[in-house]
């Protein structure tokens, strides 16, 4: 019985290599005509996320592009900045170097300042200081060849030279803040020096800390305010060197008045043959018979005595030669002076002796100071004179 023909089904013919036989498919009619459907489907999502990825990547691109054109904008700014910052940066370098001059003209004042306070002080010339090996660090060291690479090494001189006179001076110390803004000075002009100049100094270390387009700027601004610390330093410094130096004159010429008073008053006191043993002029007791200030008793004093304190200076009566010095019971410490006129002149309880046994003594030189050793009952001098072996009245020879 002959079959009818399917018409819902396809029949597809697979022909292989030669030799072997067809192969023969049936699909169903709705299954071939989705398959090609399907594959073209396919191929137009392939092609459309090609086409989206390919739009996202031209998009990246030009906005990269776009980036590297504002970064290349922005680098020529800065170059542009940089330059400008350059010349400002020269501009107040310079302006720092004239400033380094005018302080330097201040620490000549200061250094003349200080020498007539020197001569003020050392009248015979000598200041301490030697000229002769020593190099002046104004006339050596701050001088200003050039307003990038010269006036940098002046201005830190011109500190260093600060420093020195700040300690100098014992009447105008230098101020611990003063010290602190002086080193920072330093470090700033060294960086600022290192910034035009790239040489590397040998023997040097730490750690690498980049200085970025407004550091030098900002130091160069700070060195300002330093200076300007620093000239108010040497302000006050020059007034306060100028208010010692007139207040020396003074207490000079005061001195002076007062050596010349002295002098007169010595002159006076070494005119009488017989000077006053001591400066106390209070007379305690007299020569001759006297109650005997431990036993009440009448007794015999043979010589003055001057009241007076512990450590007053003795002096010689007269010019004579040393023929004792020493202590014993009574006596205390004792000094005997013979003199050329044949007289001599004891003095007793000291507390300390200056002279010896054979020494020659001038009158008004000191030979010893008033005590309170041996017998008595407090601090005085027992000041006696001798002649021919026999005590008299002091007062005979000599008055308070």
């Amino acid at each position: 019985m002959k079959t009818q023909p399917d018409h819902n089904r396809i029949t597809l013919l697979v022909v292989r290599e030669a030799g072997r036989p067809v192969r023969q498919l049936q699909l169903s009619k709705p299954l071939a005509l989705a398959i090609p459907a399907a594959a073209a489907l396919s191929i137009s999502s392939l092609v459309t996320s090609m086409h989206f990825h390919a739009s996202r990547s031209i998009a990246e691109l030009e906005a990269e592009a776009a980036s590297l054109s504002l970064t290349n904008l922005r680098m020529e700014m800065k170059v542009a900045d940089k330059e400008q910052t350059l010349q400002q940066l020269r501009s107040q370098v310079t302006a720092l170097s004239e400033e380094a001059e005018n302080i330097r003209d201040q620490l000549k004042s200061v250094d003349e300042l200080e020498a007539q306070l020197q001569s003020l002080i050392n009248p015979d010339g000598n200041t301490g200081r030697d000229t002769d090996s020593e190099t002046d660090p104004l006339s050596t060291s701050m001088s200003t060849p050039g307003p990038l690479s010269g006036t940098l090494p002046a201005a830190d001189t011109a500190v260093s030279s600060t420093r020195n006179y700040g300690v100098a001076f014992a009447a105008e110390p230098e101020p611990a803040a003063a010290s602190s803004s002086l080193s920072a000075v330093s470090f700033r002009l060294g960086a600022i020096s290192s910034a035009f100049n790239s040489t590397v100094a040998p023997q040097v270390g730490g750690e690498y800390i980049a200085v970025y387009q407004d550091d030098p700027l900002e130091l160069v601004q700070e060195t300002r305010d330093d200076y300007a610390e620093i000239r108010s330093l040497l302000e006050e410094m020059v007034t306060s060197i100028t208010i010692t130096i007139t207040e020396a004159k003074e207490a000079k010429s005061a001195e002076a008045q007062l050596q010349d008073k002295k002098a007169l008053s010595e002159k006076k006191r070494l005119a009488p043959a017989v000077i006053w043993p001591t400066h106390s002029k209070m007379i305690t007791s007299s020569f001759g018979y006297r109650s005997d200030p431990f036993k009440g008793v009448s007794a015999y004093h043979s010589g003055i005595d001057i009241a007076g304190s512990i450590g007053d200076p003795v002096y010689a009566a007269m010019d004579g030669e040393v023929t004792a010095s020493e202590q014993m019971g009574a006596r205390g410490k004792y000094i005997i002076l013979k003199h050329p006129t044949g007289l001599e002149t004891w003095y007793m309880h000291l507390n300390g002796m200056t002279v010896n046994v054979g020494d020659k003594v001038s009158k008004g030189q000191q030979i010893g100071t008033l005590g309170n050793t041996g017998r008595s009952t407090g601090p005085h001098l027992h000041f006696q004179v001798v002649k021919q072996n026999k005590a008299v009245n002091p007062l005979g020879y000599v008055k308070p």
